[in-house]
This record gives structure tokens, sequence and C-alpha cells, in this order.
């Protein structure tokens, strides 16, 4: 198995999923919200509250980490939980 050192791995796209729960009453602001974040695009919505999201990191970018972080902290999202994460190396 070949070692891969941290410059090879930043090289590549990522994107990551996330399961998004807010408040039902919020769904909808938390939904616009989300959509003004770089990166950032909700791709179902349920009337529970429970919304899945994905954010991307271009090659060269290191931005994965805070741009979970933003979604995290946004207004009217009581919790995050990473579902899933892939990288293509570029």
């Amino acid at each position: 198995m070949k070692n891969h050192d941290v410059s090879e791995a930043l090289g590549g796209y990522s994107i990551s999923g996330l399961l998004v729960h807010t408040r039902p009453e919020v769904r909808s602001d938390v939904m616009d919200r989300l959509s003004q974040l770089q990166g950032v695009e909700v791709h179902i919505a349920e009337a529970s509250g429970k919304l899945i999201v994905t954010v991307e990191e271009e090659p060269g970018e290191r931005t994965m980490i805070e741009g979970i972080e933003r979604v995290r902290l946004t207004a009217g999202v009581v919790s995050t939980a990473l579902i899933y994460t892939h990288t293509e190396q570029a």
C-alpha cells in the first residue's frame, strides 16, 4: 500500500454530504441562508426540518472544514451530521 502525503490529498475535488436538522417552522429560512454560502447546496428538504446538504471544495482550496462549520453555525440549524465524504484526485 502506497503512503499518500498531505500535499497529494489536497490537490483534488472534494464533496461532503450532511444531514442538517432544523425546526420545521424555520426550515425555509435556513434553506435560504444555506443557499447563500459558497460551495453549499440543499438537495432535499423535508417538512419535518431535515435537510440533505452538500459542501463542495474545488482543487487547491482548503475550505471543507470551514464550509461544514458555516453550515453548523447557520441561524436555525439545530444539528449537523457528516454522512459522506469523497475526494477525487485532480
